[in-house]
C-alpha cells in the first residue's frame, strides 16, 4: 500500500497539470476614444491547440502602463495597464486593465475592461465594460443604466446600440428606450439605417425607430448603393435610406459586375448600382464581356447594351 501511495505521489509531481485554453478578446466599441481589456483565466499554462497532451507554459510576462487622454476633455483621463503573456509555443496574449481618473488624480472608476468617452450637450459620459457587462456612467461615475448589457456601441449622438438577453435595440444616454430591445439582429448601414431581424424575418428601420420596410421580408441584402429585398419569392429594391425604389414584383435581382441584373417574366434588364434602369427588360440573356454589357434577344443575336444612351 505504501508503495502505491509513493508511486501516485511521484506521478503527481512529474506530470504537470494543463488547462484548456480560454480567451475573451477585446470588446468592440465605436465612438471618440476607448481603452479595451481582454479578460482570461489563470494564464500560467494550457494545452497546445495542436495536441491535447502538449502543455504550453508561460515563459515571460511584461507590463506596460499607458496614459490615455480623451479628445476635447480636460476633466478625465485613463491609465491602462497592459500585460502581455508570452508562451512556450511562441503565442502571446494581451490583457488591459483601465482605470478612469479625474483631473486631480482621484480615481473615478477602477478596473474597467473597456472605456469609451462621449461628450453630448456639454456633458461627459462613459460607456464601460466591467465584470463582463456594459454600463453608461455620468461624469461623476454614477451608473445611469439599470440593466447589465452584454454589448454596447455608440451609433450617433445620444444613441447607443445595445445587446441584452441575446436581443438588440437602441437606447439614449439616460437609458430611455428608442428602439425596443427585441430584435435578433440590428445591422447598421449608411446614415443610421438598420436591417433588423425579428422572428426570422427582416425589415429596415432607422435610429429613431421609424419603420422603413416591415419585418415581413425573407431576406434583405445590401448591394452597392441599394438593398435587395426578397418577399414571397419576389424581389424589389430599396435605396440606402430605406426608400423603396423598385416594387417587390420581380423574379430575381442580383449583382452582375458593378451592375444589378433584374429578371421578370423570363426576360432580363440591367440597373446601375443605385437601382436606376439602364436597359429595357427585354433580353433572353445578359452578360459582361470584357467589361462590356451584352444582351441576347430572343432572336438569338447578341448586341452591346450602352447605358449612356438609355
Amino acid at each position: 500500500m505504501k508503495k502505491i501511495i509513493y508511486m501516485l505521489a511521484v506521478l503527481a509531481i512529474c506530470c504537470p497539470i494543463a488547462f484548456a485554453s480560454h480567451h475573451s478578446g477585446p470588446s468592440h466599441s465605436g465612438g471618440h476614444h476607448s481603452a479595451s481589456h481582454s479578460h482570461s483565466h489563470n494564464p500560467n499554462h494550457y494545452h497546445s491547440s495542436g495536441s491535447s497532451s502538449t502543455p504550453v507554459y508561460l515563459i515571460k510576462k511584461t507590463v506596460d502602463t499607458k496614459e490615455i487622454k480623451f479628445p476635447n476633455c480636460d476633466m478625465h483621463y485613463v491609465i491602462s495597464e497592459i500585460t502581455t503573456d508570452y508562451y512556450s509555443d511562441g503565442s502571446k496574449r494581451v490583457f488591459t486593465n483601465s482605470t478612469i481618473y479625474n483631473k486631480d488624480g482621484s480615481v473615478l472608476v477602477p478596473d474597467c475592461q473597456s472605456v469609451q468617452h462621449i461628450i453630448y450637450e456639454n456633458k461627459h459620459y462613459f460607456l464601460i465594460r466591467k465584470n463582463r457587462g456594459y454600463k453608461i456612467l455620468d461624469e461623476l461615475g454614477e451608473n445611469l443604466t439599470a440593466r447589465n448589457y452584454s454589448g454596447m456601441e455608440e451609433i450617433s449622438p445620444n444613441r447607443i446600440k445595445v445587446r441584452y438577453d441575446k436581443k438588440y435595440g437602441i437606447i439614449d444616454l439616460r437609458e430611455k428606450t428608442i428602439v425596443p430591445i427585441k430584435y435578433q439582429n440590428l445591422e447598421r448601414y449608411g446614415n443610421d439605417i438598420f436591417v433588423s431581424k425579428l422572428n426570422r424575418y427582416y425589415g429596415i428601420i432607422d435610429a429613431e425607430n421609424n419603420t422603413l420596410v416591415e419585418n415581413d421580408c425573407d431576406r434583405i441584402k445590401p448591394a452597392y448603393d441599394t438593398f435587395i429585398i426578397k418577399r414571397y419569392n419576389k424581389y424589389g429594391l430599396a435605396d440606402m435610406n430605406g426608400k423603396l425604389i423598385l416594387n417587390i414584383q420581380y423574379d430575381k435581382i442580383k449583382k452582375l459586375g458593378e451592375y444589378l441584373l433584374v429578371r421578370k417574366n423570363e426576360r432580363y434588364g440591367v440597373m446601375d448600382s443605385s437601382g436606376k434602369m439602364i436597359s429595357e427588360i427585354q433580353y433572353k440573356k445578359i452578360k459582361l464581356e470584357r467589361n462590356h454589357l451584352m444582351g441576347q434577344k430572343f432572336s438569338g443575336l447578341w448586341e452591346e447594351i450602352k447605358p449612356e444612351e438609355l
